[in-house]
């Protein structure tokens, strides 16, 4: 055998030999790979999903900065109401003739941003209104503060009687969430916009009313300035982007600390292998001068016997 052929088996043993000590090693964390991969999968999603709102939030600024520069088009009736899409009817710049109805419902909502001179915690003041085709849709006439709920505070501000034309900004309806305060029905307040729902308890038939409500941009009541309207909420909270480079360097941040960990171990296995080999030799030593002494004790003891 040539020499050459020797230094390949030699390096093929010690392949051979390192490949099942790596395999072993890594056998030794599995439950800290799938913790990690567990992580790493979660956080990736997470980054994912917020590009996701990133594209819907933009897509929803747009919608609403042009649509309520469009003419008023007529609001969409009952035969389109089951294949009317949010983003169709979100914004919509519509007008209507009817006349408002008794009743009122209290949407509580916190405006910062004001158009008009009132802000703070408050109330968006919703009314039935009946249009001349016979199907019904809630108006939100506006908003009043929070100490301003009850009627004997605000005389002058129920609609106008008889027939009317409107304009202003339909908006889809909002969907609860597990964290959303259900409606206090004896007080008429809601938390969620929710028009089938809320219709219902002012004793309108649901499949008569639009699965929409509409904002009124113009103040529309008997005397004085109240609900104040023109308050679509129209400025959008965007931190979507951020969110997403966010949950996306704590993956990577996770990935590398984990791989730093590996390496480290892999380090430090060898140092152990090392101490537990010096460790064996000692104790072969100290097993060795007990052995030589119990030679010389036995020997000493026949020594005297003789």
């Amino acid at each position: 055998m040539t020499d050459d052929q020797m230094e390949r088996d030699v390096a093929d043993g010690e392949e051979v030999t390192a490949n099942p000590g790596l395999i072993a090693f890594l056998k030794h964390y599995w439950v800290l790979h799938l913790c990690a991969a567990v992580g790493l999968a979660v956080l990736a999603n997470l980054s994912l999903w917020q590009f996701n709102r990133l594209d819907e939030k933009l897509a929803l600024i747009e919608r609403a900065q042009v649509r309520t520069n469009e003419p008023a088009v007529a609001a969409p009736g009952p035969a389109t109401w089951e294949s009317l899409s949010i983003d169709e009817i979100d914004y919509m710049h519509v007008v209507l003739s009817g006349q408002f109805i008794i009743g009122e419902l209290y949407y509580f909502d916190t405006l910062t941003r004001p158009k008009g001179p009132l802000g703070g915690q408050g109330y968006f003041v919703y009314a039935p209104f009946i249009t001349d085709e016979g199907w019904s849709v809630l108006i939100n006439r506006g908003f009043i503060p929070i100490d301003r709920k009850d009627f004997s505070t605000r005389l002058g501000s129920a609609p106008p009687r008889g027939h009317i034309t409107i304009t202003g900004l339909a908006r889809r309806a909002e969907v609860a969430s597990m964290f959303s305060a259900e409606a206090n029905l004896k007080t008429n307040v809601w938390y969620v916009r929710e028009p089938k729902a809320m219709a219902e308890s002012l004793g309108l038939l649901p499949d008569q009313t639009a699965p929409y409500t509409i904002d009124l941009q113009k103040t529309v009541s008997i005397a004085g300035d109240l609900p104040q309207a023109g308050e679509t909420r129209m400025t959008f909270s965007n931190n979507h982007l951020q969110y997403a480079f966010t949950w996306a360097g704590l993956a990577l941040t996770l990935f590398g600390v984990y791989f730093a960990f590996l390496i480290k171990a892999w380090q430090n296995r060898g140092k152990a292998s090392t101490k537990n080999g010096m460790d064996d030799d000692f104790d072969a030593e100290e097993e060795k001068r007990k052995a030589d002494r119990f030679r010389m004790i036995s020997d000493a003891s026949l020594r005297n016997r003789k």
